[in-house]
């Protein structure tokens, strides 16, 4: 599916789109013993030295928008990008919406609590989601000011202090 931004602009493949994806790192966040990072990805100078741990060696080569460290980082990369992040040795699995409950389940509570925060915010994006802020459970959510049952608002300056 292709789409088209205004008359005349280029047609960019929606796949090809920056998306957020999370990328969870192997246990510690170290470097897998005798591992050389691997080259930078195009437009991104290599490391000057051997990095000290994975989300070091990742910052290398590509762009990092958020992490929990040791483990868990945020690319904005499109959905493409996947393969080529997971097969970085130092890489679990990349994500673009919620990893598998083996991956969470090795989590540690803070990191849950990232990816959490993480889904939040990328449903919201997406539309999938209210955002966070629970108005699909509201009581009355959607009903007219004046519902039955429901008290209209007080009219503006009518409130007396107190």
């Amino acid at each position: 599916m292709t789409g088209q931004a205004a008359e005349g602009a280029q047609d960019t493949t929606f796949s090809d789109a920056p998306v957020e994806l999370l990328v969870v790192l192997g246990p510690g966040g170290r470097m897998p013993s005798g591992h050389e990072p691997p080259p930078a990805w195009p437009g991104r100078a290599p490391p000057p030295a051997p990095p000290l741990t994975a989300l070091q060696a990742l910052r290398g080569v590509v762009p990092v928008s958020g992490d929990c460290p040791p483990r868990l980082a945020l690319v904005p990369l499109p959905a493409s990008a996947v393969p080529r992040l997971e097969a970085l040795p130092y890489v679990v699995g990349a994500y673009g919406a919620a990893p598998p409950a083996d991956v969470l389940a090795a989590l540690g509570d803070v990191e849950r609590l990232f990816v959490t925060a993480w889904l939040e915010r990328v449903d919201a994006v997406s539309g999938q989601g209210d955002g966070g802020h629970g108005d699909e459970h509201r009581r009355g959510q959607g009903l007219p000011w004046d519902a039955p049952g429901y008290q209209p608002p007080d009219a503006p300056g009518s409130a007396r202090p107190a």
